[in-house]
């Protein structure tokens, strides 16, 4: 039988937010789930959408693809925290034309596991069961980059996601990118989000790379983490010209730009990132 890869997503502390966030931010998150779901189209085979509460869910073809979907989700709705189980197994109980809610399985039963155990999972963002000894080495690999780029402000947090747009990390094209500019258009409803407004007034950074975003265009330039062939380390996650890009488009200083990606270790984290893909490939 074939292995799918459920996954379960759970925002953090959602009922600590006024009715009034809490309703501009589901609003929010659906658009963004809409938008992801034609991005990763190719690698779906069950839409993700929200289950049951402040929970969302979704059924992929493979493990690489659930963890790009979450990664890219997560960075598209920060400050707001989430936490995500990834179960990997078979997808048994198979209701035609029905959503993700009416499936089950060993994969959705996985990732139930997984998220239930999150509790316990001292700085971990994510966890991944398949039921296979190698989640224990798997999962410490797969978080390296959240715990990187955890504490990241939301300046940070915007400058990573743009370097993701430019040069966005893929897993033997599970990524649809002639759609990456749906992405892009996200990011301008989230500057109209209460909420998120209201957090970036509160912050004293006076620059976000977020308020100049509707006059830009992007092109993008997928980087294959199939095809990193290094042996010995990890680099493919910066790309000559990253910086001098990000400081075209946004009109900010070469040297600030480089400052925080080196302070936000955002080189490290997308390096960390290819590794995880390729360490699920390897043993998955």
């Amino acid at each position: 039988m074939k292995n799918y890869t459920a996954l379960i997503i759970d925002l953090k502390n959602s009922r600590s937010y006024s009715v009034e966030d809490r309703n501009s931010i589901q609003n929010y998150i659906i658009t963004v789930i809409q938008n992801l779901n034609k991005v990763f189209s190719s690698s779906l085979s069950r839409d993700v959408e929200f289950s049951a509460g402040d929970e969302v869910q979704g059924l992929f073809v493979s493990p690489e693809s659930a963890y790009l979907y979450f990664r890219m989700f997560s960075m598209l709705i920060s400050p707001v925290e989430i936490r995500a189980g990834i179960g990997v197994g078979e997808w048994n109980v198979k209701v035609e034309n029905a959503s993700t809610t009416a499936q089950d399985g060993p994969a959705y039963h996985n990732a139930r596991y997984a998220i239930d155990n999150l509790k316990d999972a001292i700085g971990y963002s994510v966890l991944l069961y398949s039921g296979s000894k190698v989640d224990l080495f798997l999962n410490a690999v797969i978080n390296t980059s959240f715990a990187l780029t955890n504490n990241h402000s939301e300046y940070q947090n915007e400058l990573m996601l743009l370097s993701e747009l430019l040069y966005p990390i893929d897993y033997h094209q599970v990524i649809g990118h002639n759609k990456i500019s749906l992405i892009s258009k996200l990011i301008t409803s989230k500057n109209k989000l209460n909420y998120y407004t209201y957090y970036k007034k509160s912050k004293s950074v006076k620059k976000y790379p977020f308020d100049k975003i509707e006059y830009i265009s992007f092109e993008s330039f997928p980087i294959d983490a199939a095809n990193d062939d290094s042996t010995f380390y990890v680099s493919g996650g910066k790309k000559r010209g990253m910086i001098t890009q990000l400081s075209e488009i946004l009109n900010i200083s070469r040297q600030s730009i480089e400052k925080t990606f080196k302070v936000a270790n955002i080189y490290e984290a997308r390096n960390s990132t290819i590794v995880a893909l390729k360490f699920m490939d390897e043993y998955l």
